[in-house]
């Protein structure tokens, strides 16, 4: 019998919390916020080499994208992430499957961006050693 009388209170306190948390958002003293999972930082991949790009990974701190292709001197469409440091883990294959990546060891010591446009920009390819250039473009509009 006791056991039903603490689940009765419990629940009743429950739904007044809840309730109350209802009147405070209709009466605009606590704003219910939507967009909670709204991601502000827009991201994007631009190849500028001369090369075409196949089976792109990147690796952001909260996603992974890929992108089956990305012809030479094209971009990808903007993606709005949570957040993107001015590095990250990027793999891609060129027309003859010879494997490119950089791989960040971590991001101790920087600060992530999280509002803005970011686009990583992959640049002067070395077949030789299988290495490239990875530069990147922020901007906080």
């Amino acid at each position: 019998m006791k056991k039903i009388q603490i689940l009765l209170i419990f629940g009743l306190l429950l739904y007044s919390c809840k309730k109350n948390v209802e009147k405070q958002v209709e009466s605009g003293e606590m704003k219910a916020d939507k967009n909670e999972s709204k991601k502000d930082l827009k991201f994007r991949l631009y190849n500028s080499t001369d090369f075409e790009l196949k089976d792109v990974t990147v690796g952001l701190p909260d996603t992974v994208l890929t992108y089956d292709m990305l012809e030479k001197g094209s971009q990808t469409e903007w993606t709005n992430v949570k957040s993107a440091y001015h590095y990250g883990f990027i793999r891609f294959f060129d027309i003859k499957n010879r494997k490119y990546f950089i791989q960040p060891i971590d991001y101790v010591g920087e600060t992530p961006y999280e509002k803005g446009e970011m686009k990583f920009i992959v640049k002067s390819i070395d077949t030789s050693d299988q290495s490239f250039e990875l530069d990147f473009d922020y901007r906080n509009n």
